[in-house]
Parts: structure tokens; C-alpha cells; sequence
């Protein structure tokens, strides 16, 4: 026979637990709902450097549809924990998807090892089975330079967001880069040399057109042309004449093609070396 409260104070206590199981059982929620894991999907895609996250008549489909180099990130709760997760896009994907399960509701930080031809990452939207994303921003997060975002993750939360990597621009490279050096005695050494600041050199074209450059504080001058040019050195430093071109044939006529980018260097070297 089982035994029942008798005092008036257990049969209260009684009565409130048995009320509490059954409001609990009505409603469907489990003790432990605020506990519930939840997830993180990201699609990554990679977009050509004309893709301009701000442009309202942009392209993704045609403008992101890059393959995706293989891309490591990782997820870190913040205040940060003794471990974390990472995961990696593998290659070739347009997109790539990564995904992290069974989390901890709470705060995370996610992180991109933005590789060197990725100049900017953005995510363009978000979506979860439990809110709705109504952004006045367009996009909807911008990733900041070390490749970071903040994201907060509710229980039972399942969230996906599509994230892209904007390509850098090609770097375009002048037709002629003269570095000038002024050295000490007869040593004609770019290692042993100091840069020569300030020089000015006359680039004279086959039609008789002349342009004038000067190098900068590292010692360095460039110019963009085409076809045949001369070179002359206009800027006298003092205790110093031109001594050597490097390679040597630069002291002739240098023919110049954008295509082909050339180098030289000029050393200024004391009187007779």
C-alpha cells in the first residue's frame, strides 16, 4: 500500500509537482528543450574579383560560380573553451558546404583561413528553423579582414548561411621598372648599393616623344609603353655618374611590352669606376 501525505504541507508540495508534470506533459516541452543542440551550415562560393557585394544589379550565378579552393575553418565558442570544431571545404565545389552538429546553444565565433587570393568574404543570407531575418543591410554581414564572424546559435537551432569569397584583382604590372643605386668606389652590388631616391630618367619613344620619371623613396621608377624606347639619365648625383645597366643590353634600346614586364637596375658609381 503506498504511502500519501498526510500534513498539510507535503500534500501541497504534492499537489504542485504533480501540477508542474502535467503542464509540461500538456504542452509537449521536455525538461531539457533549452538544451537542445543545434547546427551551422555554411555555403561557401567563390566569385570572380568583379563581384561587388554592394551592386544591387550583381550576378551571383554568374559571378560566383568559381570552384572553391580548399578552405580550412573553424568554430570556437566565445568566451573561448578548451576545444573547438573545424572542418574544410575540399576543393572544386561551386559551392563548397561545411557543416557543424550537435552544439551547445551560446555564442560562437567562426573562422576563415582566408587564403591570399580571397580579398573580401561576405555573407549574403541567412536562414533557421526557428527566427526569421528581416536585415535592413545589404549584405547581410561583411567578414572582417582576419577572416572572423560572430554568430549566436539558439537551442535546436538549425542555421544555414551562404558565405562568399570575392577574389583579389590581378595585379597589374608596369611595362619597365627601373630601380637606380648609388655606390661606393667601383662596387657595382645591388646588396652593397643604396638606393638612389629622387632620380630622374627621360624615356625616349622611336617617334621622338619623351616622358620623364622619377624613383621613388625605395629607389624605384616605373613606366608603361610600348615598343622601342632609350633611356637616359637626367638627375647628376654628386661624386656620381652612371656607371652600369643591369642587365647590361638596357643601356641600348629597350623594346617594351605590357605583356612582358621588364626590370632594370642603374647604378651611379664614382667618376672613372
Amino acid at each position: 500500500m503506498n504511502a500519501r501525505p498526510t500534513t498539510p504541507i507535503f500534500r501541497l508540495m504534492f499537489l504542485i509537482g504533480m501540477m508542474l508534470a502535467i503542464a509540461a506533459i500538456g504542452r509537449g516541452i521536455p525538461v531539457s528543450a533549452q538544451d537542445a543542440a543545434a547546427s551551422l551550415t555554411i555555403a561557401v562560393y567563390t566569385c570572380d574579383a568583379h563581384n561587388d557585394p554592394i551592386d544591387p544589379n550583381q550576378t551571383l550565378a554568374n559571378e560566383c560560380n568559381l570552384g572553391t579552393e580548399d578552405i580550412a575553418f573553424s568554430l570556437e565558442q566565445v568566451p573561448s573553451q578548451a576545444s573547438g570544431a573545424s572542418a574544410s571545404t575540399g576543393a572544386g565545389g561551386a559551392p563548397s558546404t561545411i557543416s557543424f552538429s550537435q552544439l551547445v546553444p551560446g555564442d560562437y565565433r567562426l573562422i576563415q583561413d582566408t587564403p591570399a587570393t580571397i580579398g573580401l568574404s561576405y555573407v549574403s543570407q541567412c536562414t533557421s528553423n526557428l527566427r526569421m531575418f528581416d536585415y535592413p543591410f545589404s549584405p547581410f554581414a561583411i567578414i572582417e579582414p582576419g577572416g572572423r564572424l560572430n554568430i549566436q546559435l539558439q537551442p535546436g537551432e538549425q542555421l544555414a548561411c551562404d558565405w562568399y569569397n570575392v577574389q583579389t584583382a590581378p595585379q597589374e604590372s608596369a611595362a619597365l621598372t627601373i630601380t637606380a643605386y648609388s655606390c661606393d668606389g667601383d662596387i657595382i652590388d645591388a646588396a652593397l648599393c643604396d638606393l638612389a631616391a629622387g632620380v630622374e630618367f627621360a624615356m625616349t619613344g622611336a617617334d621622338g616623344s619623351v616622358a620623364q620619371i622619377t624613383t621613388d623613396a625605395s629607389g624605384i621608377a616605373t613606366f608603361d609603353g610600348t615598343g622601342d624606347f632609350q633611356i637616359e639619365a637626367i638627375t647628376a648625383l654628386p661624386d656620381r655618374d652612371v656607371c652600369a645597366f643591369e642587365p647590361s643590353g638596357a643601356s641600348g634600346t629597350l623594346t617594351l611590352d605590357p605583356a612582358a614586364p621588364t626590370a632594370i637596375n642603374i647604378f651611379y658609381c664614382y667618376p672613372g669606376a
